[in-house]
């Protein structure tokens, strides 16, 4: 039986970007906050309250406890010098090779610490204002200022200083001498960034007027542009190499944004919404990516060209992020986990479903007599000629396409025999697959089997898997191949006539799943990346027309999770997600699949 592709075979499109993936979990110190990377010597520093933690690349080095209560870290790469701020009036120089730990006493109350390379120079926000360090000598000179320093962001090139101070910005020369001021009126400066090549600071602003953002000319300190806002705006960061904005908005509720401003034309190109509010931002202007941490977990990564984005899993409650330009890697903190996850810019994120290894979508469909489909997708939301890729699967009865099971980096297929017993047939990446291998038993009294993706946020993904009586189970891969321990995860499920995995349907970083009540009301449980679950919300009405779920990934190439599903005329509709709670409009991608007794 040849089915109607509505589609059609299409040219494939082009080749996806590499995308980011997480590739190490690192162990820190309890309550990390802030860090920062040396990008020549490939090392991170790690503020936390055991002292200052150490990542060499992508392993950890070792704590540095000697330093007590750690505020803020930065450090000098031409130095190769750590600054900590902490607590007893101090700042903790560290030597990066050898680290010995020299205490300069900077005033009370010291917080956030930048350098300035050029001049060596170090400041420090303390509670009367600023302290600098020369980075020679250790000697300080003070600088009061009324509010102290909440932030403060350094011009290399031009030597100036930008301090924000009790709600205004001061203007400090290379002496430290205060040359200007921003004040503005009711209302008080959020957040500031300078791009020290076009020599332009930009500021972000809430007051009685409402919300806006500012671009001030470093050469007369003077503000030359005003974009109003309509939600609160606050962090920001600059890409000099793409002289883009990235500045965090939100609203009152939950979620938050990302405004892209053009800083030539001072306009603002797009905003990108986040599942949750923004914790913070982190730029490669090598790669030209923007790595934007969130409170539920997720870490939304923006390519700079397209102004696409997709989200990843980086741990409870990330506080910070830094990049290391030299080696494609961002290092997000999570204050939750007390780790630090990388995100490698040179190794491609999993597709799920990519049987072929074009990087693209696929879908597996098998017919009544067990003959096995490969339906590739082409990137769009379309199909290329499909291939046939096993017979006698009909004696499975149950089969799903949980990733990368093995760890190999090719998509593999999971399916249950009469007997109960649960087969890998490993995917070779080229259409094919490897030789099976079992990798369990007693798996008949199983009612639904669905692939969940990492769901407790190991890396590895998992397997759920509903019991006779409505327990939900999720079985942990061990991402070779086996099990981890089985955790349960929810019970009553025995309501769901149909439940799928739909990877993350809701672009916050951590895999959902899907499922239909006896009403026909499609639910939303999206996971909260430590094995259990968010708030779930209804998603769909009338679904009880579908006999067929499925959750491809990314079908349509938007970089959102999709679902398919059949209904009872055969018809195969793409549920395009939108990276929110939403459906979009459906469109109709199949005709004649009511052959098929399963679709993977």
């Amino acid at each position: 039986m040849a089915l109607a592709l509505l589609l059609g075979t299409l040219a494939p499109a082009v080749p996806p970007a590499v995308a980011d993936a997480v590739t190490h979990v690192v162990s820190v110190g309890d309550m990390p906050g802030s860090i920062a990377v040396n990008p020549v010597t490939n090392k991170a520093y790690v503020a936390s309250a055991e002292g200052v933690s150490i990542i060499d690349g992508v392993t950890g080095a070792g704590t540095l406890p000697s330093i007590d209560a750690p505020v803020d870290v930065d450090v000098n790469s031409a130095t190769n010098k750590v600054y900590v701020s902490g607590a007893g009036g101090s700042v903790a120089v560290v030597d990066g090779a050898t680290h010995a730990v020299t205490s300069v006493p900077v005033g009370a109350e010291p917080g956030v610490v930048a350098v300035n390379e050029a001049n060596n120079k170090i400041y420090v926000g303390v509670q009367t204002g600023i302290t600098i360090i020369d980075g020679g000598t250790h000697t300080t000179t003070s600088v009061a200022l009324f509010g102290g320093a909440q932030d403060i962001v350094v011009n290399p090139v031009t030597g100036k200083v930008y301090v924000l101070s009790g709600g205004t910005i001061r203007v400090l020369d290379a002496g430290g001498a205060v040359i200007g001021e921003v004040i503005i009126g009711a209302g008080f400066v959020r957040a500031l960034a300078v791009n020290q090549v076009t020599n332009k600071i930009y500021f972000t602003t809430l007051g009685r007027y409402g919300a806006n953002i500012h671009v001030m000319d470093g050469a007369t300190d003077k503000t030359t542009g005003t974009i109003e806002s309509l939600r609160k705006v606050e962090i920001l960061a600059v890409n000099t190499a793409s002289n883009k904005v990235y500045v965090a908005a939100d609203r009152d509720d939950s979620d938050g944004f990302i405004k892209i401003i053009d800083g030539t034309t001072f306009s603002e190109i797009t905003t990108i919404g986040t599942a949750t509010a923004i914790s913070g931002i982190g730029v490669n202007p090598t790669s030209n990516k923007v790595y934007v941490p969130t409170g539920g977990g997720g870490t939304v990564i923006i390519d700079g060209d397209s102004q696409s984005s997709y989200a990843v899993y980086t741990g409870s409650q990330p506080v910070a992020v830094a990049v290391n330009p030299a080696t494609n890697r961002a290092y997000v903190v999570s204050y939750g986990t007390s780790s630090v996850r990388i995100i490698d810019g040179a190794v491609e994120r999993p597709v799920k479903n990519d049987f072929n290894g074009d990087g693209y979508t696929d879908l597996l469909a098998r017919e009544a007599s067990g003959v096995l489909w490969l339906y590739p997708g082409d990137g769009v939301g379309g199909w290329l000629t499909r291939a046939q890729v096993g017979q006698g699967w009909n004696v499975m009865t149950a089969i799903l396409t949980p990733g990368d099971f093995n760890g190999d980096g090719n998509g593999d297929v999971l399916a249950r025999d009469g007997d109960g017993l649960l087969w890998l047939y490993p995917g070779n990446g080229s259409s094919g697959w490897l030789p099976r291998v079992q990798v369990g038993t007693g798996w008949a009294g199983m009612i639904a089997i669905e692939s969940v993706g990492d769901f407790d946020g190991d890396t590895f993904v998992d397997v759920a898997a509903q019991t006779t009586f409505g327990v939900l189970w999720v079985y942990r891969g061990n991402g070779s191949g086996g099990w981890l321990p089985a955790i349960q995860v929810g019970t009553g499920w025995n309501t769901m006539t149909e439940m799928t995995g739909v990877g993350d349907f809701n672009s916050d970083g951590t895999p959902d799943i899907a499922a239909r009540d006896s009403s026909g009301v499609l639910w939303l449980y999206p996971g909260n990346g430590s094995g259990g679950w968010l708030p779930q919300r209804v998603i769909g009405q009338g679904w009880n027309v579908m006999n067929s779920l499925v959750g491809p990934g990314d079908f349509d190439g938007d970089g959102r999770a999709d679902i398919l599903a059949r209904n009872t005329f055969g018809e195969l509709w793409l549920y395009a997600g939108s990276g929110g709670m939403a459906w979009p409009s459906p469109s109709r991608v199949g005709t004649g699949w009511n052959g098929m007794t399963a679709i993977l």
